[in-house]
């Protein structure tokens, strides 16, 4: 019998809203459980990565800001979907290996593992979108309602994102490799991705190849929502490049997951 493919689930998945979010709340404090900094790491960490970047690259090398807007500002655009993206796959990638206790349930949907580190993820998210607010004001930068849009990009990254939580979260079981493979191809992504650099600074043939980046469209609906005031639709055929990609790894995904899951309990 074939196994039913996870990416179905999603239509239940309003009806687990409470379920994830219980998850997501106890994820957030057992990662900071025992420290005395407790759930304030969740923003420090962050911050002191962005305030090394802001040292690094607008006071040190004095990157050009974008147009009239500062670095600082053009860089959190990019830095804050970013953030969220490597941390959500990085804590997919160990979900079923650290939740063995319930994978051995039979009755537990472990497909939700993957949305329950997504959604623990959201609350510094939001917070970093505060701080983005807060300097938007310090530097004069207007807020308009093209701001709202970046809900869009947020949701079109969390696609991607489960998408690929599957596919980790299911092999690292069977290869516990897939962990270190991870951290080496984030750390690359992210030089990949026109966060601390322009596009514009690559010649036209690199430009191409580098858009196949499927990060770019939501670093750049990042900036076009609250620095450019751009519209979604302008970028169409990045939009249309973007769900194309994100809708084949989120099935394929799912249909992994889907295959491989009656073997996590005795693989785990």
């Amino acid at each position: 019998m074939t196994p039913p493919t996870s990416w179905t689930f999603l239509w239940r998945l309003p009806g687990q809203s409470g379920l994830v979010g219980v998850m997501a709340a106890q994820e957030m404090r057992k990662r900071y459980a025992g420290t005395l900094g407790g759930f304030a790491w969740t923003v420090l960490h962050p911050l002191m990565l962005i305030v090394i970047y802001w040292l690094v690259f607008s006071v040190g090398l004095r990157v050009p800001p974008a147009g009239n807007v500062p670095f600082v500002i053009g860089f959190l655009c990019g830095m804050i979907p970013w953030l969220m993206f490597a941390e959500t796959l990085n804590a997919c990638t160990s979900a079923i290996a650290a939740n063995a206790y319930l994978v051995k349930k039979t009755v537990f949907p472990t497909e939700i593992l993957p949305v329950v580190h997504l959604a623990a993820g959201m609350a510094t998210h939001v917070i970093m979108l505060a701080v983005l607010a807060v300097l938007m004001v310090v530097y004069g930068v207007g807020f308009s309602l093209w701001n709202v849009q970046f809900l869009y990009y947020l949701l079109a990254m969390s696609v991607l994102c489960i998408g690929l939580g599957w596919i980790l979260s299911a092999l690292n079981v069977f290869y516990r490799d897939i962990g270190q493979v991870l951290a080496i191809a984030i750390n690359m992504w992210f030089w990949l991705t026109p966060i601390v650099w322009p596009l514009a600074m690559l010649p036209g043939k690199f430009q191409a190849f580098v858009r196949l980046n499927p990060m770019i469209y939501i670093v750049q609906g990042y900036r076009d929502s609250f620095i450019e005031h751009v519209p979604l639709w302008q970028n169409w055929q990045g939009g249309a490049y973007f769900w194309i990609l994100a809708a084949a790894v989120f099935m394929f995904g799912g249909r992994l997951f889907g295959r491989l899951k009656g073997d996590f309990a005795e693989a785990i």
